[in-house]
């Protein structure tokens, strides 16, 4: 029998594998990042980074899984938009979201310009969520040279995108925000502040 996450009760729902919404609501009553951030990583890591690695190395299936490898991350990059922003959903044009997140992240700004990155958002966000395939020529590979490259030199028709460096990216982005968390300050305020505002949405609390 697998895990299981007990009875429903929709005043104490759990928000991740471990941690149910009165953990969250006592660690955030005692402003215990150390605890808040533990939450986050919890939810993160078992609803998506753990599936995506077994379903990286899986034998069978392992091999041809770029495509619900990118979906879950195209997931997580919208995800934590919303929590960099303090935002329910994302709002407006979803493409400037996946721009913005690109841009602002070390880990992404310099393999994505604007063009890249709408291209992206069309051909893999879009493609593999409501298609279920990429658009144009765009293709997911890996063991590439690079994570993004444009196909046959241009953008418009198409990307190559390494699926192993394009994740292991977004791990890295994930871990510097939840170092970020941890450590606060002047400079850390605002991110801070926005993720209270998503975390208390999750869990439906009130502002």
């Amino acid at each position: 029998m697998g895990k299981s996450v007990g009875p429903l009760d929709h005043g104490d729902v759990s928000i991740s594998p471990t941690y149910r919404k009165k953990h969250w609501q006592q660690a955030h009553e005692n402003n215990d990042w150390d605890t808040m951030v533990a939450i986050f990583q919890d939810r993160i890591e078992g609803r998506f980074l753990k599936p995506v690695r077994l379903i990286a190395k899986d034998d069978d299936i392992g091999e041809f899984s770029g495509f619900s490898i990118l979906a879950l991350d195209c997931l997580i990059i919208e995800t934590l938009y919303q929590f960099y922003s303090g935002l329910d959903e994302t709002e407006g044009e979803h493409k400037k979201a996946f721009w913005n997140f690109f841009k602002s992240s070390e880990f992404f700004k310099d393999h994505f310009s604007r063009k890249k990155a709408f291209t992206f958002y069309s051909h893999y966000r879009c493609g593999i969520v409501h298609q279920a395939q990429t658009k144009g020529k765009s293709v997911v590979r890996k063991d590439q040279s690079g994570m993004i490259q444009s196909v046959e030199n241009d953008i418009s028709k198409g990307l190559i995108v390494d699926r192993r460096l394009f994740h292991k990216a977004l791990e890295q982005e994930i871990s510097s925000y939840m170092d970020k968390l941890k450590k606060g300050g002047n400079e850390n305020s605002d991110l801070r502040n926005n993720f209270l505002k998503k975390m208390n949405i999750i869990c439906g609390i009130p502002e």
